[in-house]
């Protein structure tokens, strides 16, 4: 029995391990850097009124950021991103990118919507487009219907009656956004069929609507941060944890012995899946997002501590080894469930009233509690009971500095 519980034990750490050695290279591929560790720019935008607009909605705001969108995807960057933060602001994270002026000259020109034909004569511009709207049709296609003024019905009634099967060009800027194929006579309304979704049907709007920028935009913060920098910091970040863990580890071993080496195989458990977890959702890994899950670890060795004192306490009370694994683990689970659920609750409202950075630092940190929860109340106790069965754990000393008995 106690050789069948050894072969157990061995061959759980030997999967721990390969588990580990075969997750560095998905990881490193799998996992994405924030702009403040890769290098890049990063603007911050706030809407603000003026006589023209005197009051900033929701639908402004998310045709400025369509704009944004295409502007930025035109300079090439790769993996931008365009993002509304809180009611007026927008963030624009431009990763490995360092041209600054080019990117105020992106930001800070008005765009033009124009429709061509396929030669490339404009046949209207956008100053005659007076709403476009997502809908679905009676077979529940999804479509945009779209309103032009006057001069614009006239003028496109004359292109569509004479081009029938032929394709109308769609531009915002100098990219083209649609081009769908005339089957009709359109005049002051009309539509445009042939879409996939009505999500992008609801895209396709919106940058109809867009034409130039909605709202005066001025830029609250610019910074560039370069690669190096980046890269240093993010150096210093993993020596930092590598230093905390390989403590964290010691300390374990030499307090809490046998039950330590339970504890600290748990916490590799816990360290393979976490970030396992980021890369499933494609969570973008920033210096703060890196202090939650540094900050992780010592949640989810506290857990191990209280349910070790837990174990001690029923040792003391004269129980078995094998008694009190089994009571201390019942006895600690309501306090370290309690713990952790404080702990949560802070990272919900961060996560809520946060944003960028302080976001991913919320994500990762609440993310690092939960599986310590899982590791430290199924992985430890795994771990104990094949240390127990094998008895490599003999008596209560591995637990306890002396004095107990059986």
């Amino acid at each position: 029995m106690r050789t069948k519980y050894l072969i157990l034990f061995v061959l759980v750490i030997a999967l721990l391990g390969g588990a580990a050695y075969y997750s560095y290279q998905p990881l490193a591929d799998g996992i994405t850097f924030g702009l403040d560790i890769r290098g890049g720019i990063s603007v911050l935008l706030e809407a603000v009124t003026s006589e023209e607009v005197p009051e900033i909605n929701d639908d402004a705001m998310a045709r400025a950021v369509a704009i944004l969108s295409q502007r930025v995807n035109a300079l090439g960057v790769v993996e931008p991103e365009v993002v509304r933060e809180g009611e007026r602001r927008i963030r624009i994270s431009l990763p490995e990118y360092e041209d600054q002026e080019a990117v105020l000259n992106v930001i800070g020109t008005t765009a033009v919507l124009r429709f061509k034909d396929i030669n490339g004569t404009v046949i209207l511009t956008g100053e005659s487009l007076r709403d476009a709207r997502e809908d679905l049709d009676a077979q529940r296609r999804a479509l945009v219907n779209i309103r032009l003024d006057e001069e614009g019905g006239r003028k496109m009634r004359e292109f569509t009656g004479a081009n029938i099967g032929q394709r109308l060009l769609i531009y915002l800027d100098d990219a083209v956004i649609s081009a769908p194929t005339v089957d009709g006579e359109v005049g002051v309304e009309g539509s445009i069929t042939g879409l996939g979704s009505l999500a992008e049907a609801r895209s396709l709007a919106i940058m109809l609507r867009s034409g130039a920028l909605p709202v005066d935009l001025e830029v609250r913060d610019f910074r560039g941060v370069g690669p190096t920098l980046g890269q240093a910091s993010l150096d210093k970040s993993v020596v930092a944890g590598l230093l905390g863990l390989g403590l964290v580890v010691l300390f374990m071993l030499a307090f809490y012995r046998g039950f330590g080496l339970a504890a600290d195989l748990a916490l590799t458990a816990y360290t393979l899946i976490v970030l396992w977890g980021l890369a499933a959702i494609n969570a973008t890994i920033t210096l703060p997002g890196v202090a939650g899950i540094v900050l992780g670890i010592g949640i989810a060795v506290d857990a191990n501590v209280i349910i070790f004192e837990r174990i001690k306490e029923e040792l003391k009370g004269g129980r078995s080894l094998r008694a009190s694994i089994t009571t201390g683990f019942s006895r600690a689970l309501g306090t370290v469930f309690d713990a952790n659920i404080t702990t949560l609750i802070g990272t919900a409202v961060l996560y809520y009233f946060g944003t960028g950075p302080v976001r991913g630092f919320a994500v990762t940190l609440s993310m690092s509690i939960v599986v310590s929860m899982f590791t430290a109340l199924a992985v430890t106790r795994l771990f104990l009971i094949l240390m127990v069965n094998a008895q490599l754990i003999k008596t209560p000393r591995a637990l306890l500095s002396g004095g107990a008995k059986k």
